[in-house]
Parts: structure tokens; sequence; C-alpha cells
């Protein structure tokens, strides 16, 4: 298994451990172990739902990622992936915590 793969993995475990669930109609991707998990468009469509300014951005000299987010409590959230998908997870998890008051801890 690459660590691209095991990293992805971990960020859809911490998804679907806030409770998340995919629905009918939700723009979703499917991983390679057919876990469905949500599109970037879902992600940036939910951060918007909630008036959150979100961005995205990729690294020049590999598949990383991060994403930047506006925070409620002021100031700005940042999660990094080693690609795109696993940034995005890991944002919109951040985001399903604060919205549901889901605590991982």
């Amino acid at each position: 298994m690459s660590d691209r793969r095991f990293d992805l993995d971990f960020a859809l475990d911490g998804l679907y451990a806030c409770g998340w669930w995919p629905g009918g109609g939700d723009g979703c991707d499917r991983a390679e172990d057919g876990r469905w998990y949500p599109s970037e468009a879902m992600v940036l469509q939910s951060f918007a739902a909630e008036s959150i300014g979100v961005r995205v951005r990729e690294s020049l000299v590999s598949d990383a990622a991060e994403v930047v987010w506006d925070s409620r409590a002021g100031g700005h959230q940042v999660t990094h992936g080693r690609s795109r998908d696993e940034a995005l997870i890991l944002a919109f998890t951040s985001l399903q915590h604060d919205l549901h008051g889901v605590s991982s801890r």
C-alpha cells in the first residue's frame, strides 16, 4: 500500500468516525477500498453554505495540498495532505466537527 493511499484511508477513517455518511444525491467520489467521500465540489459547497471562505493551495513541487479556511472563532484553520483529496477530506471532517459538536477526543 502506498503512503498516499494510507493517508487517504486515515483521512476517511476520521471522516466516518465523526458520523458522516454519504446520502443519496451527495456528490461523492469513491476510494480504492470502496468507501465514498465528498467530492471537492461538495466540500467547497459545504463551506460556502456556512458562509465560510475557503482556499485550496497545491505545492509546486509535489502532490501535497493545504486547505485554509476562516475560523468562526477568528483567524484561520489549515489542513495539510499528501494529496488534494486528503487535504479536502481533513478540512471537511473538521467542518463537520465544528458544525455538529463532534469530538474525536
